[in-house]
């Protein structure tokens, strides 16, 4: 038996990680959730039963303190697993690069306050919340879900110079996995910054795309299968999370502190 607790379950790679975990019964699985009415109601036609939710937003501290409470009633006082899923990125800023935001730079800042408060602020609020429960378990991991687009290769490779604001938010949430490592090595807790691949959601899919972001989307994809001979496309998120829970199970206090891939390793799709 473990006990698991996702952070940001309410939809895609969140809510996968709910639905896998939960076809263990012995497990116990908690997602924090902005909407519980709208998930609890998504879990019963999905016929899951074993999923507990607590309402909690990664921006708010008080909010996530109260989860965690809640959780130890759950949970005798133990998380074995902490993955936090949080994830913010505007359709507004994803397609500009550095020089579009001349003349922009109100957008710029207050783009770069939300995505700092739900990519970096929002991790470090939810581990220090249940950090308690963490070291009352046995497994004593955690997880931060970060992006491909944080590592500074596939930028080059990809000729990304867009999305600026979100690989500077997942890159500093990397930084911050590792911070956490170094401090609590002693204890034998284990961090790790993950990146799931690109994986087929909502953000990623043509109808949700401007003609202009679909063209550069479709360059980008086939630069990556330059770098990647054997990469197909956008994975489905059932599949990032099973590998996701294979590298998160798989990882030792020797890796503590990484970056890494779905694959386990950096490379990235």
């Amino acid at each position: 038996m473990a006990s698991y607790v996702i952070a940001g379950a309410s939809r895609g790679l969140g809510y996968e990680f709910l639905r896998q975990l939960s076809s263990d019964p012995s497990n116990k699985v908690v997602g924090l959730v902005r909407n519980k009415e709208a998930v609890q109601a998504q879990l019963s036609a999905d016929n899951i039963t074993n999923v507990h939710l607590a309402v909690a937003d990664l921006t708010d501290p008080e909010a996530l303190v109260a989860a965690a409470k809640a959780t130890a009633e759950l949970t005798d006082g133990v998380v074995d697993y902490l993955i936090v899923n949080g994830a913010y990125i505007s359709a507004d800023t994803r397609p500009l690069s550095p020089t579009n935001f001349i003349g922009k730079e109100a957008l710029f800042k207050d783009d770069l306050t939300k995505a700092f408060m739900t990519n970096v602020a929002g991790p470090l609020y939810a581990i220090n919340a249940f950090l308690p429960l963490i070291r009352a378990g046995s497994t004593k991991k955690v997880t931060i879900i970060s992006s491909g687009m944080a590592d500074t290769e596939i930028m080059d490779v990809a000729g990304v110079s867009q999305a600026v604001v979100y690989s500077a938010s997942k890159s500093a949430a990397n930084v911050l996995a590792k911070k956490y490592a170094i401090e609590l090595k002693s204890e034998g807790i284990i961090f790790l910054a993950l990146s799931p691949g690109l994986v087929n959601t909502s953000g990623n899919s043509a109808e949700n795309m401007t003609p202009e972001m679909l063209a550069d989307f479709q360059a980008m994809l086939q630069r990556f299968r330059e770098y990647e001979p054997g990469f197909k496309g956008p994975i489905t998120p059932e599949e990032s999370v099973k590998m996701q829970l294979k590298v998160i199970r798989g990882l030792t206090l020797a890796g503590s502190g990484e970056f890494l891939s779905h694959h386990g390793n950096k490379r990235w799709l």
